[in-house]
């Protein structure tokens, strides 16, 4: 009995191990730029003249870019009486994943200048990603957690999910991330405290994204409940299921890229690039500046050898500010005086 529990407790170690080492393979923590932030698909079917799909594309590229659906926001740039396709920078249509689809690219800069004249807070590409730990028991198979490479008997269903979940991410422009892609649990074994630890290590990895928990489990041969957010849900069809499942997560999103505006941290902010060694860096840090959509009109105020002084008005607030730079691949902040306005970054090469 003592060598059984020996080596069931190494077991267990080395699933732990397996998973920190999984984690770390699959959790990029930095990579949180959406780089097709600017660029929208609409499938074919969708629209009958060309004009109507770069209509269709302007109207999703304000949700992604604003990270918010309501109609008001819509109505003031309509009121405009803009050309939204002269903001196109080119379209064509593609072939993408079996299906043909108008894939429009914005011209970004008047497009973002379009946003910021009418004073409607947009976020930047670098944004926060959303994770779904989704723990599946369909009662015929070893439970297990949702992954792209799972082939079973509600194999439809589940790839249709997931596909959903890749069009959300798509639609909302950030990255939803299903990190468990190769670990399933033995029903022999039970690994509660790894599944603890597990789902620590996630949300200590995501402090500026977001962790949806969800389980799915058969109660009976025709019923399927849904457990989130501690509540537990019926269904009949587990399509149904999945699909109130989207439309939470959909709603977690929201909150996720709800933009922090506030007219009182609002005004001028004064940036510090520190150890800048060389022009192809000061030029990476000015690139990587101009992705931070909470800041505006950014100017080079003076430069010596210890530091280059940046000058820029805050677009949204100082909070947005701390949000776009926290989720930020290439820049590192080393102190941020909110009183004096005053923030010193660092390159990460």
């Amino acid at each position: 009995m003592f060598l059984f529990l020996l080596i069931y407790n190494d077991y267990v170690n080395v699933l732990k191990l397996g998973i920190i080492i999984l984690l770390t393979i699959s959790i990029d923590t930095s990579a949180r730029v959406f780089d097709d932030l600017f660029i929208v698909r609409i499938p074919q079917d969708d629209y009958e003249i060309t004009n109507d799909g770069l209509i269709m594309a302007f109207n999703k590229i304000t949700v992604r870019l604003t990270g918010s659906r309501n109609p008001a926001i819509l109505r003031v740039i309509n009121s405009l009486g803009l050309n939204k396709a002269s903001l196109v920078q080119s379209y064509k249509v593609i072939e993408f994943e079996g299906k043909s689809l108008l894939e429009v690219i914005f011209n970004k800069e008047p497009l973002i200048k379009l946003f910021r004249d009418q004073k409607i807070p947009i976020y930047g590409v670098n944004r926060p990603e959303a994770t779904i730990l989704a723990k599946i028991d369909d009662g015929l198979n070893p439970i297990f957690y949702l992954s792209e490479d799972r082939a079973l008997g509600n194999e439809s269903e589940i790839s249709a999910f997931i596909e959903s979940l890749n069009d959300l991410s798509r639609e909302r422009g950030l990255h939803i991330d299903l990190p468990l892609s190769d670990i399933a649990f033995s029903q022999n074994i039970n690994s509660s405290n790894v599944l603890n630890n597990l789902q620590e290590s996630l949300k200590s990895n995501y402090s500026y994204g977001f962790v949806r928990e969800i389980e799915v489990f058969r109660d009976s041969i025709a019923t399927w409940t849904l457990r989130m957010a501690a509540n537990n849900y019926r269904f009949n069809d587990l399509n149904e299921l999945f699909q109130f499942a989207l439309v939470n997560i959909d709603k977690d999103i929201d909150n996720l890229l709800e933009i922090d505006a506030n007219k009182d941290s609002q005004g001028s902010i004064t940036i510090n690039a520190l150890e800048l060694k060389s022009f192809e860096e000061y030029e990476n840090f000015q690139a990587a500046l101009k992705e931070i959509f909470s800041i505006s009109n950014i100017e080079l105020l003076k430069a010596n050898k210890e530091r280059f002084l940046f000058t820029g008005n805050i677009e949204s607030s100082i909070m947005q500010i701390k949000k776009e730079l926290y989720a930020h691949s290439y820049l590192q902040i080393i102190s941020f005086d909110e009183e004096r306005r005053n923030i010193d970054l660092k390159l990460i090469n």
